[in-house]
């Protein structure tokens, strides 16, 4: 059933969620239609606005505002006068999968960030449960150690890394190896940011004393929730990295130092 604009509503704007008739001789100032057929042969001196529904503009139509219509047609017939411009986005197969797919990779992202924010809090808080006594003297070395010497050290290792990588990378016989390296170096970061997170959990003053992992968890939800700012937590991700990195490389440093000193006090 077409809605019939009477003369009365002259000036007037129009919202319908039916079918709608601007007759000849009739002036509105703006028509909006949702979900209904809408057909101009009237003026509008405003906007045509028809979502989910097709538009006719009969011969003796004049339109000076913009002409929007969503998911229809617009049937325009000679004599129809439009001002402004037409935007006609019919919701076809094509633009339907589209907006599936383009749906799909948004949540899919939004999951892979949600999913990557909650390894970032666990992790830590199980490498600290788990390795408690091991992890709580290595965290203990670290306590003393400056953030710019760590990111300094962890700087240079990142160089010398993606460089011994690429070269690895070249051949065959290396790739095995750059896995194997990838995976300790996981491995290296995962220790490195559980020993950033208790340090940052430890700065967390409160009244009541606290287990160890809980000061893990709270450093590790605090920077998990600064990396999940737009641009910014790129950067702080890469510093998480670095210094993890730097604390991974002065461990080794001073393994080697331990192991080479008993040697040279036996010779």
């Amino acid at each position: 059933m077409m809605l019939l604009i009477p003369g009365f509503a002259s000036a007037g704007s129009i919202f319908e969620h039916q079918n709608t008739n601007v007759p000849a001789g009739q002036t509105v100032n703006d028509v909006y239609v949702i979900g209904g057929d809408a057909e101009v042969f009237g003026k509008v001196t405003g906007a045509v606005v028809v979502i989910n529904g097709s538009l006719h503009l009969g011969n003796t139509a004049h339109i000076k505002g913009v002409v929007v219509v969503i998911g229809g047609q617009v049937i325009q017939d000679p004599g129809a006068v439009v001002m402004d411009d037409v935007y006609d986005i019919s919701l076809d197969n094509a633009t339907q999968n589209s907006l599936l797919i383009g749906g799909g990779l948004v949540l899919g992202l939004w999951v892979l960030q949600l999913a990557g924010s909650l390894l970032m809090v666990l992790i830590p808080v199980l490498i600290r449960i788990i390795g408690r006594q091991k992890i709580g003297t290595f965290i203990d070395r670290y306590q003393g150690n400056a953030m710019g010497r760590l990111l300094y050290t962890g700087f240079l290792s990142g160089l010398i890394i993606t460089a011994v990588s690429a070269l690895l990378l070249i051949t065959i016989i290396g790739i095995p190896i750059l896995i194997l390296v990838l995976l300790a170096l996981i491995g290296a970061v995962a220790v490195g940011f559980t020993v950033l997170s208790y340090r940052i959990g430890e700065m967390v003053h409160v009244q009541a004393q606290r287990s160890e992992w809980i000061n893990v968890l709270i450093g590790a939800a605090i920077i998990t929730a600064f990396v999940n700012i737009p641009f910014v937590g790129w950067i702080v991700l890469l510093l998480v990295t670095l210094i993890s990195f730097g604390i991974f490389t002065t461990w080794i440093a001073g393994k080697r130092k331990k192991n080479y000193s008993p040697a040279i006090k036996g010779e």
